[in-house]
C-alpha cells in the first residue's frame, strides 16, 4: 500500500452533485468556468459500505479513544477552574482559547496533511494532545492554563481535519449520511463514556488528566496498526494536486452553498456552550460531582442514539430541510428550559435538546460535501472546522455574558437565540436554491 504524501484532496471520485430538494447542481472547480460535466454516478451504497467500514475500522477505533479522552478532559477543565475560584466569565474565556487554537491550527493543519497525509498527522497530534493534557493538570495559573488550552485546540484542529477529510473522502454522496452518522455515533458514545470516567479520582486532582492523556496515547495504536493509508472512493491512491489559497477555497464554498458558513459557526456556538458552560450551570445549581457526571453522560447518550437515524434520513431527504426543522425544535426545547430548569424536566429537556441539536454539524458538513469539487475535500474539511471553531471560540464568551445578566438560565436563552438564527439561515439557503 502506497503512502499518501501529496495533497490529500483527491479523496473522492468526481461525482455529479445533486440537490436533495429536486434541482440538480454541478460542481464548480476553481480553475474551470461554468459547470463541470458530470461523470457517471458511483455504485450503490449497499455494495460499497462494507469495504468502506473495513477501511475505516482502525481510524474509527482510534477516534473513539481520542474522543473518549476528550470527553473526560472537556468536563474536567471547567470543574477544576470553578473549584479554584475562577468566575463564570473566566471559565468561558479560557474555554474559548481552545477554539482560538483551532483557528491557529487551520493555517498549518491542511499543509501538514497535504505534505504527510492524514495518517501521520493523526499520530503526531494525538501525541501532542497527550502531552498538553498532562501539562494542564500540572499548572494553576489562569494565563498559563489559557495558553495550554489554546495549544490543545491547535492539536485537535489537526486531529479532526485528518479524521473528517479521511472519512468524507471514503464516502460517496449516496451514503455520506450513514458513514458520517457512524462516525458521529462513535463520537457521542465516546463522549458519553468519557463523562462517566469523571468519578475516577478527585476532579481537583491530576488523576483525571493522567487518564485523559493515556486515552489520547491509546488512540495512536489502532490508527498506526489497523488503518491503511487513505484511499479515494474508487480505491485509487491519493495523488498530489496544486494547493489552493484560503480565499479560493472560501469562494468555492460560498459559491457551492450558502448554508455552510452560518451553519458551522452556529453549530460551534451550540456545541461549545454545552461543553463549556453546562457543567458551570450544574455546579451553580448545586449538583454533586457524581450527579454532574451522570447528567452529562446521559445527555450525550441521547445524542448517541440520534446520529445514525438522522444520517440515514439525510441520505433520503433534503439535509437543509432537516437542519431547518431540527433548529426550530431545538429552539423550542431551549425556551422551555429557560422556564423549567429544575428537577425531572431539566433532565428530560436537556437530553432531548442534545439529542436533536448535536446532529446539526454533521448535516451541514454532509450538505456541503455533496456540493463541492472533490479535489477540495481536505481544504473544505479544514475550512468547515475553522468556521466551527469561530463559533466555538465566541460562543462560550457570549453565553457566559447571558448567564451573567440573566443568571444560570441565561445559557438556555443563548441556545434558543442561536437555534432560531440557524433555522433562519437554513430557510434562506433553501429559498436560494429554487
Amino acid at each position: 500500500m502506497r503512502e499518501a504524501q501529496g495533497d490529500a484532496s483527491t479523496l473522492l471520485l468526481q461525482e455529479p452533485p445533486y440537490d436533495r430538494m429536486g434541482s440538480a447542481e454541478s460542481n464548480l472547480p476553481l480553475d474551470t468556468p461554468g459547470h463541470a460535466a458530470p461523470l457517471p454516478a458511483a455504485p450503490a451504497a449497499a455494495s460499497q459500505t462494507p469495504s468502506e467500514y473495513r477501511t475505516l475500522a482502525g481510524l474509527l477505533l482510534g477516534a473513539g479513544f481520542l474522543i473518549l479522552g476528550n470527553g473526560l478532559f472537556q468536563t474536567l477543565i471547567p470543574l477544576r477552574l470553578v473549584r479554584h475560584g475562577e468566575s463564570t466569565l473566566m471559565v468561558g474565556l479560557i474555554q474559548s482559547c481552545y477554539y482560538l487554537g483551532f483557528l491557529l491550527g487551520a493555517f498549518t493543519a491542511r499543509r501538514l496533511i497535504d505534505r504527510f497525509g492524514q495518517h501521520r498527522v493523526f499520530i503526531a497530534f494525538a501525541a501532542l494532545a497527550a502531552i498538553l493534557t498532562q501539562a494542564f493538570g500540572a499548572f494553576d495559573s489562569a494565563p498559563t492554563l489559557a495558553l495550554i488550552r489554546l495549544a490543545t485546540g491547535f492539536a485537535f484542529m489537526g486531529l479532526f481535519s485528518s479524521i473528517e477529510s479521511w472519512i468524507q473522502g471514503t464516502a460517496s454522496n449516496a451514503n455520506r449520511g450513514r458513514i458520517f452518522g457512524t462516525y458521529s455515533t462513535v463520537n457521542y458514545f465516546s463522549l458519553c463514556a468519557g463523562q462517566l470516567l469523571l468519578n475516577i479520582g478527585s476532579p481537583g486532582a491530576t488523576t483525571g488528566f493522567a487518564l485523559a492523556s493515556g486515552l489520547f496515547s491509546a488512540a495512536i495504536i489502532p490508527v498506526a496498526l489497523l488503518s491503511g493509508w487513505p484511499k479515494t472512493a474508487n480505491s485509487g491512491a491519493i495523488e498530489p494536486l496544486r494547493g489552493h489559497s484560503w480565499i479560493e477555497v472560501l469562494r468555492a464554498l460560498t459559491r457551492a452553498t450558502s448554508l455552510a458558513v452560518p451553519g458551522c459557526i452556529l453549530a460551534g456556538f451550540l456545541y461549545s456552550s454545552f461543553f463549556s458552560l453546562m457543567p458551570v450551570f450544574l455546579v451553580r445549581s448545586g449538583f454533586a460531582t457524581t450527579n454532574l457526571s451522570l447528567f452529562m453522560g446521559v445527555c450525550l447518550l441521547g445524542a448517541l442514539f440520534t446520529q445514525r437515524p438522522i444520517g440515514r434520513l439525510s441520505d433520503r431527504y433534503a439535509r437543509r430541510l432537516l437542519v431547518f426543522r431540527i433548529a426550530l425544535l431545538s429552539a423550542a426545547l431551549s425556551v422551555a428550559l429557560v422556564v423549567f430548569h429544575e428537577g425531572a424536566f431539566l433532565w428530560i429537556g436537556a437530553i432531548a435538546y442534545v439529542a436533536v441539536t448535536f446532529t446539526q454539524y454533521g448535516l451541514v458538513a454532509g450538505d456541503t460535501n455533496d456540493r463541492i469539487d472533490p479535489q477540495l475535500r481536505v481544504a473544505i474539511s479544514s475550512l468547515l472546522l475553522v468556521l466551527f471553531s469561530l463559533g466555538g471560540m465566541t460562543g462560550p464568551a457570549i453565553a457566559s455574558m447571558f448567564m451573567t445578566v440573566l443568571g444560570a438560565k441565561g445559557l438556555f436563552a443563548f441556545n434558543a437565540f442561536s437555534c432560531l438564527v440557524l433555522a433562519w439561515a437554513a430557510k434562506g439557503s433553501r429559498k436560494a436554491m429554487r
